[in-house]
């Protein structure tokens, strides 16, 4: 039992280590660039962490109900409530996306006076809010793997967002396109994160039924 409770608990505390983790490389990157884009990067950042933790609060909280109904072998209800939950991830997302999109500047002039900074942190959120819609899927996703007890699927999405796909991702679109690129990277990298989600849970549901 220790065991399996530590296995499932793995990925949910790698979450933050790897968050803390790509967020240092990825700071080191923006920081190439001046004391000014990482001042607005971390502004843009801050503000884009609302519906991340939002989207996160939201998957955590269903887990154990999705886990209730798949150990009671219901998993008609189970079904139903993981796409229910993914679809109000993906509208909350989306939802802040057009917020950050249109308002993305008077947002940043809450907190910055400097206009060259506002322009600057308003540019930057609206790359940042790009990927909100897809939170809803990635991080459902990782609870329903944790909440099923497939520890291995979890921690291979936890992974593959913080260090797999990211950190070489940093380092490719900043070859290419220098800020602009390393900005970019955590929307690439969680767009194709979220097709990655969703072709797993297709193929989790097929193996399940045979």
């Amino acid at each position: 039992m220790i065991r399996n409770v530590v296995s499932i608990g793995i990925p949910g505390a790698l979450i933050t280590v790897l968050m803390s983790v790509s967020n240092i490389v990825l700071n080191n990157y923006i920081g190439n660039y001046g004391s000014d884009a990482v001042a607005s990067y971390g502004i843009a950042y801050k503000l884009d962490m609302i519906p991340i933790l939002l989207s996160v609060g939201l998957s955590q909280d269903v887990a154990p109900l999705a886990g209730y109904c798949y150990g009671g072998n219901e998993n008609k209800r189970m079904s139903d409530i993981v796409k229910r939950t993914t679809l109000y991830g993906v509208l909350m997302g989306g939802i802040f996306t057009a917020v950050f999109v249109l308002f993305g500047k008077p947002l940043a002039s809450i907190f910055l006076k400097d206009d060259v900074l506002i322009e600057q942190t308003g540019y930057f959120l609206k790359i940042l809010c790009l990927p909100a819609p897809m939170l809803g899927i990635i991080n459902m996703m990782t609870s329903y793997f944790q909440a099923l007890g497939k520890a291995v699927k979890s921690l291979t999405i936890t992974l593959l967002r913080n260090a797999v796909l990211f950190i070489p991702g940093v380092m490719i679109l900043n070859h290419f396109w220098k800020l602009d690129g390393v900005i970019a990277a955590q929307p690439v990298v969680e767009t194709a994160l979220a097709i990655i989600c969703i072709l797993m849970y297709v193929l989790d549901v097929k193996s399940s039924r045979r």
